[in-house]
């Protein structure tokens, strides 16, 4: 985010994972639509925002590395597209950016929305229960569209709301977001997204929160056996079958 600040993005590209600090702060405006996780899909957002007519495009993702997918002038000169993870951007744009603006390093990431994130998984999870754990909880491909039935989203809603509790520290499910996997968003400002693996035989549990304590939480409650939230959610779907 402060890279992407510093070199004045005016399309900035990001997966349905990334933390939603992204959306908060000042780049808000400029953040387009999410794409699936992997950075094939961050690299052809990126082009798409570049084909809309967009001049300096760039994208990220949580794991890291900083993409650039138009050619940035500045200061007279041109830092060309870098459709690839970038090592030396960040560190550079960082420390002229805290230079830039007056304060140390530690009081620029300080202006930052407080979000914090954790992830965790549960591991020699076989991808295809995972697959069938994600339908279980999303649209059919009747209801899939722009438009989904009101009352299919309201049940799946409900389905999720037993294994995400107010007992937990959940609060009420105000939007789910399927964009890659299952992507829960609380009103008490908790995020959970469950999602296979798109590489190995592992279930995913991606945790957002106001405090790391509460986003550590969420994913530990994810993960924990042999009755945490994915377990049980598993076998909510072992036992429909």
């Amino acid at each position: 985010m402060v890279v992407a600040e510093f070199l004045r993005a005016d399309a900035v590209v990001v997966p349905i994972s990334c933390n939603d600090a992204v959306d908060r702060g000042n780049l808000k405006s400029v953040v387009e639509a999410k794409t699936r996780i992997g950075s094939p899909f961050v690299i052809a957002g990126m082009e798409e925002a570049r084909r809309s007519g967009k001049k300096r495009v760039c994208g990220w993702e949580p794991n890291g590395g900083f993409l650039t997918g138009s050619d940035i002038t500045w200061d007279g000169s041109v830092l060309p597209a870098l459709l690839t993870r970038d090592a030396m951007l960040p560190i550079l744009s960082v420390l002229y950016a805290a230079d830039e603006s007056g304060v140390s390093v530690v009081d620029l990431f300080e202006r930052l929305p407080k979000r914090f994130s954790r992830a965790a998984l549960l591991e020699s999870f076989p991808k295809r229960l995972g697959l069938e754990l994600v339908a279980f909880f999303s649209p059919s491909a009747d209801d899939r569209g722009d438009h989904p039935e009101q009352s299919s989203l309201e049940t799946l809603r409900q389905r999720l709301a037993k294994f995400f509790t107010k007992e937990m520290g959940f609060g009420t499910i105000t939007h789910v977001d399927y964009t890659d996997g299952v992507r829960v968003l609380f009103d008490n400002g908790d995020v959970a997204h469950v999602r296979p693996s798109g590489n190995a035989d592992e279930l995913r549990i991606y945790a957002v929160a106001d405090t790391q304590s509460r986003a550590d939480a969420i994913a530990a409650m994810g993960v924990a056996e042999p009755n945490g939230i994915l377990r049980c959610m598993e076998r909510a779907v072992a036992a429909h079958a």
